[in-house]
């Protein structure tokens, strides 16, 4: 619950500003206007920082989370008796990113279907688990949910970790940010369907939790690899086999959609000028990203390979948080130096601030109190971009390598450059 508030204000404070600068890319573009509004060269590097965090770490590793959460669900809904080895979980994750990968290199359309599809399957699924959840509270099945918050921890460091699972499950409140000028009437509409989405998934999040606790006692839940599996064990008897399908399929259809964002993202950076000029291309034909698409799925294959779920949950919210933190910034910026802009939706300042605070607290009391490799690694990466910031943004150099590599792709794959606003 904790968890859908925090995003509901973070999500209500991304409405604000996308209202204000109504640009497509997000969290770029707000840096860019937002920060740069009060230091224009501040607003650049970290509107350079925020595209390279979010390529080459948030949304790869977001997508690899999905692919092995589906890989995970679905082995263990056909290997029932018998848990899917690391190995297996790893290689099926990585078959699937090929394909989603195929699919969003040959058709637009069809990977929209097939998010169709996947969206129907997750709300059918997660409504299955409310309203059996409901019954059985009818029926008496109540012990779990008396101490379901016994024994929680009140160490800075676990609740900091706890909050990166709980609002992981909340990614994609801002996915609209991202294409705010595609939208019909974004003053509106952006606020509006933020602040009808979020609360509705928190109340569907509380209900499954609710349906959870009235099959598992805490520790059961905890000690669970696939939590609905377990559920399902319980609850479902012969036809148990079907729900961690169900649920594999719902995460299938995130990693796509993630996917399919994650490669127009590498378009804006690139018409930013903060990625090389192919990945603002699409295919000729098929009017496909294809640069942007087989970037984030070999990355993403790369984040399978050593990690675990969680380790690239924490390590996923990790970055994030630093980004979301800094366009809490910029919206407070923007109070300041955009005080005639239209606002359909405005945010008092304390609660902003309020929002800063808790973007601090998740970032940097797990990276004092107990430093993970994941975070070293994170933070070197983001460091590492203002190697490159310098020479190839700054000064604007462009090595003759690079020249040809964009010419080659090109040719290679029929690429034309995209027409995007920013």
């Amino acid at each position: 619950m904790a968890c859908g508030f925090i995003s509901l204000l973070a999500a209500l404070c991304f409405a604000e500003i996308g209202t204000v600068i109504p640009r497509n890319g997000a969290e770029v573009a707000y840096m860019k206007e937002g920060i740069g509004s009060v230091h224009e060269r501040t607003g650049d590097i970290l509107a350079y920082l925020s595209v390279w965090a979010d390529i080459f770490t948030i949304k790869p590793a977001t997508i690899a989370v999905l692919s092995l959460t589906f890989s995970r669900y679905f082995l263990s809904g056909i290997m029932i008796n018998c848990g899917p080895s690391e190995e297996l979980v790893k290689m099926l994750a990585i078959f699937i990113i090929l394909i989603l990968m195929n699919i969003n290199s040959i058709s637009v359309s069809a990977a929209n279907r097939l998010n169709i599809v996947f969206v129907i399957c997750k709300v059918l699924t997660m409504l299955t688990i409310a309203i059996i959840g409901f019954v059985r509270i009818g029926q008496g099945y109540t012990q779990n949910l008396k101490n379901g918050f016994a024994d929680t921890t009140n160490k800075p460091f676990g609740v900091a970790l706890a909050f990166y699972k709980g609002l992981f499950a909340y990614g994609g409140w801002h996915s609209l940010n991202s294409v705010t000028e595609e939208l019909k009437n974004p003053k509106r509409n952006l606020w509006l369907s933020i602040s009808l989405a979020v609360p509705i998934v928190i109340m569907l999040y509380v209900c499954i939790n609710i349906s959870y606790f009235t099959v598992m006692t805490k520790a059961e839940l905890l000690s669970s690899n696939a939590v609905a599996v377990t559920w399902g064990e319980a609850v479902l008897g012969p036809v148990v086999r079907i729900l961690p399908i169900l649920i594999s399929i719902s995460a299938l259809g995130s990693a796509n959609g993630n996917l399919f964002g994650a490669a127009r993202y590498c378009m804006v950076g690139a018409q930013y000028g903060y990625l090389p000029e192919v990945f603002a291309c699409i295919q000729t034909q098929r009017l496909t990203p294809i640069p942007g698409v087989v970037l984030q799925a070999l990355l993403a294959i790369m984040f399978c390979i050593p990690s675990n779920i969680y380790g690239l949950i924490d390590f996923v919210s990790f970055v994030s948080w630093i980004f979301y933190g800094l366009v809490f910034v910029a919206t407070l910026c923007c109070k300041f130096t955009k005080k005639d802009a239209s606002r359909t939706i405005s945010i008092p300042i304390p609660l902003i601030i309020i929002i800063i605070l808790i973007s601090i607290y998740l970032v940097l009391v797990p990276l004092i109190v107990s430093p993970s490799f994941g975070f070293l690694i994170a933070v070197i990466i983001i460091l590492f971009g203002l190697v490159f910031y310098y020479p190839f943004v700054y000064l604007k150099i462009e090595l003759q390598f690079i020249r040809k590599m964009n010419l080659f792709l090109q040719l290679f794959f029929k690429l034309q450059r995209a027409q995007i606003n920013i």
